[in-house]
């Protein structure tokens, strides 16, 4: 009586599942396979349906056996799609267009060009058959033509098949091929079908639920494998065409698109390694990954309920809010040391770029990255001087491009990275508006940062991108306090200076940047640039207004300092825009430089650092590295004006001719 009991509760828990699924659009993976033959993977199909509504995608080997475990017939279903025409996507729809025919089902059959053809070729070969069939019924081959409709598709009208509506559009293969989404209902999935690298999917995809896309790249359990080649990328000749994207090429895709979950299918062996693949794709994807076996069911189960009657689904639960407002404490101890040396006229900061201070949950869903230890060294000029013109933290200007440098460092070593590579894309091509830049402070844009205005680089590294609130909680409000060193070398403090720059004794008030919101709306269309009121969701929504606040185009200003009682150049961390300043007054050293430095070319970090050779105190540093430093006109020579440090204090002794300048041979030569 018990086990009839359970096996009743089991039954109705399954029936009323199967009730409030056919109120949700599903996939139910009917095949997960390849080519290979695997008994435990039919080849690719998947099902697509929404109420009473059934759409077939491809129909690979073993389609109609696992179409009949999950009592799904033939003449139930209204639509068959093609992605293209590999038999391996194909080779039973022969069978099931047959069936169809004979079922009296109204059905609607597309996919890419030859699909017309393909139907007229099964008709024509097996003419005498269905004939026959439809014979014992009383029917002719004439009678059931019309019904079924079947078109090549082309251009980018959308198809609807019952309430389902369906988009699509090319991709890259090895033939002609089609992707497809379907969205009812305020839900959308997306098949990929077999691909590279598409720019087209990502706008298709844009904010779907689900991405079901072909597995390439994904690593067998118990093998290694490169990420950035796919499982079908055989042969190492450079004539033969590549047919699947990598675990690189399908994150990036799945990133650019913002789905929610990405679906691997398409795998040609039985067991992933599910660990490494979702490790590779965590570089760019941070949503949830799943891996397709044959029958998964899209939602899953335990995600499809209601409340008060309205069926939901809570696909993202697993992964932390965006918003990264918790404060935990680092098991790994900050370790960093600034030092000077006034021969060679540099301030020499070493860190492993671990914070001093809590820091909010990592990895998380908008930044998916572990914080770990680092080998960083930075050398900056101790005297610096202010250069002929601004650098700027970005390629383009003040506001727009790519990072270029990063601004500078924290007194705890952890790194001011002000820029993001994030921009606006274009509606249409997806493509990048560089003179657009996201900016990452904004309340429209969010990176994953915790409550230091900090987040972490798949590196590992993590740096502020604004004011680093944990380090500057203990700060006194009436001090003027340093926070950090510029890549130019001149110092940053944290929003709080001297009244009267040039005054120690004047009151301590908080500065003010010059930048303002501008007014009005942004020129571009909507499609290739944005358009909509400045908000501060790009940098350029920001103008500088001289003599605005207290501070310059690059957010300083000089004047006495606790540490520079004389005066100086300095930045300010403000709290407001632009934060930390997206330019220099003075020249960045190289270490600072994106994309080049001795902190950016992975394979200097790689490999082991040599030790420098001591050198006697008399013996002249690379003269090559004091013009860098100090010949800020370029002329191959140091002037007296330029000399810095030891050598401005001996250039009498170092300038042999007299003639108010160091050339290389004056300076290599010994003191006699």
């Amino acid at each position: 009586m018990i086990k009839y009991l359970i096996l009743m509760m089991v039954c109705l828990g399954s029936k009323l599942f199967a009730q409030e699924n056919n109120n949700h659009l599903t996939a139910t993976i009917i095949g997960s396979g390849s080519p290979k033959f695997n008994t435990e993977r039919s080849g690719p199909s998947v099902l697509i349906s929404y109420k009473n509504t059934k759409i077939l995608v491809d129909m690979g080997n073993g389609t109609q056996a696992n179409l009949h475990k999950i009592n799904t017939k033939i003449k139930d279903i209204d639509g068959f799609l093609f992605t293209h025409h590999h038999l391996d996507h194909n080779e039973e729809f022969a069978p099931i267009f047959i069936q169809s025919l004979l079922g009296r089902n109204k059905t609607t059959i597309a996919g890419p060009k030859q699909t017309t053809s393909i139907i007229d070729n099964i008709i024509d070969i097996y003419k005498e058959d269905i004939e026959y069939r439809l014979s014992k019924s009383g029917r002719s081959l004439k009678s059931v033509k019309s019904n079924y409709a079947a078109k090549n598709l082309t251009g980018n009208s959308p198809l609807y098949i019952g309430d389902i509506k369906i988009t699509y559009t090319a991709v890259n293969h090895t033939i002609e091929t089609l992707a497809y989404r379907f969205d009812v209902g305020g839900e959308s999935i997306v098949i990929s079908g077999d691909l590279t690298y598409s720019k087209s999917l990502p706008i298709l995809a844009n904010n779907a639920d689900y991405l079901i896309m072909d597995s390439g790249g994904a690593i067998e359990l118990g093998k290694k494998r490169n990420a950035t080649r796919s499982n079908n990328d055989r042969s190492n000749t450079k004539t033969k065409e590549k047919a699947h994207v990598n675990l690189v090429e399908s994150s990036q895709m799945a990133k650019e698109a913002n789905v929610e979950n990405l679906v691997l299918t398409h795998f040609n062996f039985t067991n992933v390694d599910k660990e490494a693949t979702s490790t590779e794709i965590r570089k760019n994807y941070v949503g949830r990954v799943l891996y397709a076996k044959d029958l998964m069911v899209l939602p899953l189960e335990n995600e499809v309920h209601s409340h008060n009657g309205i069926s939901h689904s809570h696909n993202n639960e697993h992964l932390p809010e965006i918003k990264n407002s918790s404060k935990e404490k680092l098991l790994l101890q900050n370790k960093v040391s600034i030092t000077e040396d006034k021969k060679n006229d540099v301030r020499i900061i070493k860190s492993n770029a671990i914070p001093n201070h809590t820091v909010g949950q990592f990895p998380t869903k908008g930044n998916p990255n572990t914080i770990t230890e680092q080998n960083k060294e930075y050398t900056i000029d101790l005297t610096p001087t202010l250069a002929n013109k601004i650098t700027y933290v970005y390629d383009l200007g003040i506001d727009k491009g790519r990072p270029s440098y990063v601004f500078g460092v924290a007194i705890n070593g952890v790194k001011f990275e002000p820029s993001a590579n994030e921009y606006f894309r274009n509606i249409e091509t997806n493509e990048p508006n560089h003179e657009w830049t996201l900016e990452p402070l904004s309340e429209e844009v969010n990176l994953g940062e915790d409550y230091n205005n900090a987040h972490v680089q798949p590196n590992g590294e993590y740096h502020y991108h604004g004011t680093p609130t944990g380090l500057v909680a203990d700060f006194d409000k009436n001090k003027m306090t340093l926070v950090g060193w510029a890549a130019d070398g001149f110092p940053m403090y944290y929003k709080m200076g001297y009244e009267d720059p040039m005054d120690a004794k004047s009151k301590v008030v908080q500065l003010k940047s010059s930048y303002t919101l501008k007014k009005g709306e942004r020129p571009g269309d909507g499609i290739s640039a944005p358009n909509g009121t400045y908000s501060g969701k790009y940098v350029r929504d920001y103008e500088y207004q001289n003599n605005y606040g207290d501070l310059d185009e690059c957010n300083g200003r000089t004047g006495v300092t606790p540490e520079f009682p004389n005066g100086t150049y300095y930045y300010v961390v403000s709290d407001e825009f632009p934060s930390a300043s997206r330019c220099f007054m003075g020249t960045p050293s190289n270490d600072f430089k994106i994309g080049g430095g001795r902190n950016q070319t992975q394979q200097r970090q790689n490999q082991p650092r040599q030790r420098e050779e001591k050198t006697n105190e008399n013996t002249p540093p690379s003269f090559t590295n004091i013009l860098k430093r100090m010949d800020t006109n370029n002329d191959g020579k140091i002037s007296k004006s330029e000399a810095k440090g030891n050598l401005k204090e001996n250039f009498q002794n170092r300038d042999k001719n007299k003639d108010g300048y160091i050339t290389q041979d004056e300076m290599t030569r010994r003191n006699q």
